[in-house]
């Protein structure tokens, strides 16, 4: 793949929209080329710019005299109304405002899950591939070579303390960065309560709160909030602990991160 390509398929490499194959190729591309790493840094930059800059602008806000517009509009003419009605009225055309005006918010939202749930997949699979396995296609580098290369938020990962205490001690047992399926992780395996946990950590846009994503019978997977990116732990040890662990390092890390 050619400089030239990874620029035409730039945008669509960060909406997570390619195939896992052109994955692949545009990250084999990036680990040679310092002009396309740089590219795609700051592309990525000015979507988290724009994303930020939509969800806080003021003129996106309902305006103030909206309530009381909407309770003169909808009295009836007798002039006899409750508070509930114009509550459930004002909830129902609000909610049709939003899908008009945002493009569908509850789709986004849908698609949003959608999204964390297939990257709790791959981190799943990279907890077991490399962390359990060791059976990844490519081998996974210092976090600091990492940061040298990519950026983003390797070499503060490689200098993160843990809690002292969650629940049980953890346990730092490696820290590097690993590629599964075309994406690239920020990966601390720990030992935690007799087990293997793994806390990943990939650009991508975090939830707002530590939430379990999935739970497969073998890995339970939640995700949390690193700063301005996606991590997720995942253990082989009972849901609630590992949320319980996901809630406990999500302050910290991002603090961290920041």
């Amino acid at each position: 793949m050619q400089c030239r390509d990874v620029r035409d398929l730039a945008d669509s490499f960060l909406s997570e929209q390619l195939l896992v194959e052109t994955n692949h190729e545009i990250v084999r591309h990036l680990e040679t080329c310092p002009d396309c790493r740089a590219d795609i840094v700051a592309r990525r930059a000015l979507r988290e710019k724009i994303r930020s800059a939509f969800v806080h602008a003021a003129d996106l806000r309902p305006r103030p005299e909206l309530s009381a517009e909407l309770a003169a509009k909808l009295r009836p003419l007798d002039g006899q109304i409750s508070r509930r009605s114009v509550l459930k009225s004002w909830w129902a055309l609000a909610a049709g405002l939003a899908l008009a005006a945002g493009g569908g918010l509850f789709v986004r939202g849908s698609g949003s899950r959608s999204r964390l749930a297939a990257l709790a997949r791959e981190a799943a699979g990279d907890h077991q591939n490399c962390a359990v396995k060791f059976n990844l296609a490519e081998r996974p580098i210092r976090l600091e070579d990492a940061a040298q290369r990519y950026g983003g938020p390797y070499a503060s990962l490689a200098t993160f303390a843990p809690p002292p205490a969650v629940d049980g001690p953890l346990q730092v047992l490696e820290r590097h960065s690993c590629v599964y399926q075309g994406r690239r992780f920020g990966h601390v395996v720990f030992r935690y309560r007799g087990a293997l946990a793994s806390l990943l950590v990939t650009a991508s846009t975090p939830p707002v709160a530590p939430e379990l994503e999935t739970d497969d019978g073998h890995f339970r997977v939640a995700s949390l909030p690193a700063a301005r990116y996606l991590g997720f732990v995942v253990t082989d040890i009972d849901s609630q602990q590992t949320l319980r662990l996901a809630q406990a390092l999500a302050d910290p890390l991002s603090r961290h991160l920041a």
